[in-house]
Formats: C-alpha cells, sequence, structure tokens
C-alpha cells in the first residue's frame, strides 16, 4: 500500500511538469546583450528599434496565429525574433526594424513545408532587406568592441543556451568548420589570417551562430543532420567570402535551408511511415 502511494505521488509531482521551455533561455541570452548594448556598450541601434522590433514581430504574430488557430497565444517566439532583429540590423530608420520584423513573421506562416516553415524567420528576413534596400539595412557592426572579455561572455551564455535547446551540435560543427575554411582561405587564397579569423569575434557571427543555425523549426532533428546542415552553411559561407559577397553567413543559410530542408523533411517522413509499418 505504501508503496503504490509513493509511486502515485513521484507520478503526480514529476520533474517533467517544472521543465522550461528552452525558448526562455533563449529570450534571457538575447536581451541580456540588448540590455548591455543600451546600458554600457553603446550599440548603434537604441531602444526604439529594440521596442519597435519586437511591436512589430510580436503584433503580427498574434494576429496570424488568431487567424490561423482562432485562439490567443502568447507571442514567445515572436519577441525573441523582435529582439534578434534589432540586434542583427543596422539602420538609420525606424521603419526598416518594423519591416524586418513583420517580413519575419509573415513569412514563417507563410512558406511552409510538412508542417514546418522552411527558413529561419530573422535569416530570410534579413536576406530580403539586405538585398532589396541596401541603403536602409546593413548587417551588424562590430559593436561588441570584439574585445576577448566579451567574447568570452558571448561563448559562455550561447554554449550554455544552446545545450539547454539540444543544438550544441549545430555551433560547435560551424564554428568550427568556419574555422577550418578561414585557415584555408589565409593560406590558399591568400586571405589575412586576422581578416579570415576576425568574423569570429564579430557581434553579427556570434548571433548567427548561437541564434540562427540553432533553430529548431528551420534545421534538421537528428545530431548528424544538423551537424551536416552546419558544415554546409560554413563551407558556403567560405565560398561567398572568396568571392567578396557581402553578408556571407546569411545567403548561406538562406540557400542551404532551400536545398537541404525539403529534401531532408521528406527522407524524415519515409523513414518514419518505414518505422511505423515494421513496429505495426
Amino acid at each position: 500500500m505504501r508503496n503504490e502511494l509513493s509511486t502515485k505521488l513521484r507520478t503526480v509531482v514529476s520533474w517533467s511538469d517544472y521543465k522550461i521551455d528552452p525558448r526562455y533561455f533563449v529570450l534571457l541570452f538575447l536581451s541580456s546583450f540588448a540590455v548591455a548594448g543600451q546600458v554600457y556598450l553603446g550599440f548603434f541601434q537604441k531602444w526604439d528599434a529594440v521596442i519597435v522590433s519586437v511591436i512589430a514581430s510580436a503584433g503580427t504574430e498574434l494576429v496570424l496565429y488568431r487567424l490561423k488557430r482562432g485562439t490567443w497565444q502568447f507571442p514567445l517566439s515572436a519577441v525573441i525574433t523582435g529582439i534578434g532583429v534589432s540586434l542583427l540590423l543596422s539602420s538609420h530608420v525606424v521603419w526598416a526594424y518594423a519591416l524586418t520584423s513583420f517580413l519575419a513573421i509573415v513569412i514563417k506562416y507563410a512558406i511552409r513545408f510538412k508542417g514546418g516553415h522552411i527558413f529561419n524567420p530573422n535569416n530570410v528576413a534579413m536576406v530580403i532587406m539586405l538585398f532589396m534596400l541596401p541603403e536602409f539595412a546593413v548587417s551588424t557592426p562590430k559593436q561588441w568592441t570584439n574585445g576577448l572579455p566579451v567574447m568570452a561572455v558571448i561563448l559562455a551564455l550561447g554554449i550554455v543556451v544552446c545545450y539547454i535547446a539540444n543544438r550544441l551540435d549545430s555551433v560547435l560543427t560551424f564554428l568550427g568548420s568556419f574555422t577550418l575554411f578561414a585557415l584555408i582561405r589565409h593560406f590558399y587564397f591568400g586571405a589575412p589570417l586576422y581578416a579570415a579569423l576576425g568574423p569570429l569575434l564579430g557581434a553579427s557571427l556570434q548571433l548567427f551562430s548561437f541564434f540562427m543555425i540553432t533553430d529548431p523549426k528551420s534545421s534538421p532533428t537528428t545530431c548528424k543532420g544538423r551537424m551536416l546542415f552546419a558544415f554546409s552553411v560554413a563551407a558556403l559561407d567560405a565560398v561567398f567570402r572568396i568571392n567578396r559577397i557581402p553578408n556571407p553567413q546569411f545567403y548561406a543559410l538562406f540557400v542551404v535551408c532551400l536545398l537541404m530542408l525539403i529534401p531532408y523533411r521528406l527522407w524524415a517522413e519515409r523513414k518514419a511511415k518505414a518505422e511505423a509499418a515494421i513496429q505495426s
């Protein structure tokens, strides 16, 4: 009798009931740098850019979710998207932040395949803005001073967040592959060593590594798939850098998502059906 009661109590009071959504850690990660940028680091983007980005992304998410599901839900992912836009984008006009955030959410709902969106919302919106409106939008400058203390903080928080979200394999593969290709560009293509490795200390690549390629909705679900995905992004990024294409990491992720995710989801669906047939 006592054993049965103990088992029931363990069932009711389960740690899984208190599991925190990993997105809250991502939100904490991005928010900490948004605040630090305004208070300590002197970011080019001011509070109006952060506020406008979040309002635009969250408002768009609320409306589209209501239209699609017929109910309301707190737009956690959209808030993360808005803060990400405010950190990744630099513009002298506030409406550019609103437009980028709006595009990110709309495209997330509009372009879907097999139950999920194909592109990372922030990335596809950045690609559109950087390509179509370069006079109003540029990627984040080197605004975190590129100093080692700041780099250490970014790495520590990023690694913790990605470990909790089970996406550390993507980050380590991308950063390792980027370093490898940077050395290849230095020794075989004549790129200065500091210029080749320098982006590793930059705000844009750090946010890209810890925030974009780790998106669960627009990356493979298996460890091997994520590692291949991250390696492919780093390889294409290197090709773009060799050819002096600006904003190469954003374009690389866009192309890899376009070419890889649709075949991957088709393969994953067939595999799941085959396993279900065997089990039945």
